[in-house]
């Protein structure tokens, strides 16, 4: 009895302790990423960020009380602009929590972005549970927490840190219907993953190939009973994505405008293509840990292995399927940063089972290089957000809207496409193209007369505000349209141009 019972609480310790471990790694995630939450959510892909903070706030403020009419009228009407592709949930939920605080709190997307990918990474260790052992699997859990530029990205107000997370718990259903060969992970892994492509479409790339590899790498363990869970997972996963593509189409319509300048086939002949997507690899993830990364995915063992080779190939289908986003918009990179520390999960458990004795000290080495690396992420994450403030945005675009007048009409050379003076201004500009802008156009085919736009877009506007003055520089053409008209006003990195009447009239 009493060997019974000392058995018990060795796997009763054993079992706590690496709960505990799990949940110190979780616990930190989260608090790096609660470092300065409240400031303006500009420090990563801010036009991103504001599409959703407008959409939020379009939702939220025509049923809020003790809101000036104007101001619900003029957020709707600022929503209601708003491209939508993805179902907008997560600003649904953003919303309901607006209404349960009784006022708009704009960090709230943000808390609920990087909660999603701290509950991600638990989905990922479990994934990697299956096959690598605790110590090996909180190496990769530890890197999918304090990657700077995970850390960073994943506080963003968008829903990338969601899918990322359900693209991981899906594939931990995935590998355990594999497994098990039951219905239950089968509806499970259907579930998730169709949960997964209706927060973002672009998530099926990253779950149809690790799938399609994973059934390869076991096709010989196909039964019929295989063949129909297989279909209930196809069916499950493609229903709630499908409705919804139906329904943005042929009902609503607004899918039907969101689709141009999307597709650049023209681009896969293109060598400045690759070396442009490589280069922005390179600069969002660093080459050592990309080659890391590649070398540790090819000793994993079989099953995980083509799970990452399958999300490789799934995230090189989506770079040809997304030319133009997959080369400028490092965001659609991101949800490879679990899979980065997948495979150097790889490395770590190849060097473990290779190391010469006594392994006691040597296993207590590695401990400590990984704890320092962990504490120079955090640490560089830290300072990465402590070096960005833009607590002075708000007010600078609130001054600049109040010179102008609430229902002045607006057109533009901004950052983030007019949406900061959207937001925090309540004026609706339209957005004059940067240089970059019109070249993407002309490279789609579109032919783009830059003076016969001038004079259309220009035509009933009040005043043409310029804060983005190094690109203004660079516009000849747009310097010579407007130096027919006077300066209304002139600041520190503002200029705005009185539309109303020409110099001399």
């Amino acid at each position: 009895m009493m060997e019974k019972h000392r058995g018990f609480s060795r796997f009763w310790n054993r079992r706590t302790g690496e709960v505990l471990f799990v949940l110190a790694l979780l616990a930190l995630g989260l608090v790096i990423r609660l470092y300065d939450v409240d400031d303006p959510p500009l420090d990563f892909h801010p036009t991103r960020q504001l599409h959703s903070l407008i959409l939020a706030r379009g939702m939220y403020l025509p049923e809020a009380p003790n809101v000036p009419a104007w101001q619900k009228e003029r957020a709707r009407l600022q929503a209601q602009a708003e491209g939508i592709v993805e179902p907008p949930i997560l600003e649904m939920l953003v919303v309901q929590t607006y209404r349960l605080l009784g006022r708009e709190v704009p960090f709230v997307g943000r808390l609920y972005s990087l909660s999603f990918w701290v509950l991600g990474a638990l989905g990922g260790f479990l994934l990697m549970r299956r096959w690598l052992s605790v110590p090996v699997a909180g190496v990769g859990l530890g890197l999918m927490l304090f990657f700077p530029y995970g850390v960073i990205a994943s506080r963003s107000f968008q829903p990338d840190s969601l899918m990322t997370a359900l693209i991981l718990w899906s594939l931990w259903a995935l590998a355990g219907w594999r497994q098990t060969d039951s219905w239950r992970w089968a509806l499970a892994a259907g579930v998730l993953s169709g949960l997964t492509l209706l927060v973002k479409a672009t998530g099926g790339f990253l779950l149809f190939f690790p799938l399609a590899v994973l059934l390869w790498a076991e096709r010989k363990r196909f039964s019929r009973r295989t063949w129909m869970q297989l279909l209930g997972v196809g069916v499950l996963a493609s229903l709630p994505l499908l409705a919804y593509s139906l329904y943005g189409w042929f009902v609503a319509g607004y899918l039907q405008q969101q689709m141009s300048l999307r597709f650049f086939p023209q681009y896969w002949l293109d060598p400045v293509f690759y070396l442009r997507w490589a280069s922005l690899l390179v600069q969002t993830f660093g080459l050592p840990w990309l080659v890391f990364a590649l070398l540790g995915t090819m000793v994993l063992p079989v099953p995980l292995r083509a799970v990452a080779w399958g999300v490789w190939l799934g995230y090189l289908a989506l770079g040809l399927a997304l030319s133009h986003h997959i080369s400028t918009h490092d965001y659609y990179s991101l949800p490879l940063v679990p899979f980065l520390a997948l495979g150097v999960a790889g490395l770590m458990q190849v060097f473990l089972e290779h190391l010469p004795g006594p392994r006691r000290w040597w296993r207590a080495g590695a401990a400590l290089v990984l704890i320092a690396t962990a504490g120079w992420m955090l640490y560089e994450s830290r300072t990465i957000l402590k070096k960005a403030d833009y607590r002075a945005e708000p007010a600078f675009w609130q001054m600049l809207a109040g010179q102008m007048g609430d229902d002045a009409r607006v057109i533009g050379l901004l950052p983030d496409y007019g949406a900061r003076l959207t937001y925090w201004g309540w004026i609706t500009p339209a957005n004059w193209w940067t240089q970059a802008e019109v070249d993407l156009r002309r490279r789609a085919g579109q032919n783009v007369d830059v003076q016969a736009l001038l004079q259309e877009q220009t035509r009933g506007k009040d005043f043409f505000v310029i804060t983005l003055m190094d690109e203004f520089q660079r516009q000849q053409e747009l310097q010579q349209f407007l130096a027919q008209y006077p300066l209304f006003r002139q600041g520190d990195g503002y200029l705005i141009v009185d539309l109303r009447t020409k110099r001399g009239n």
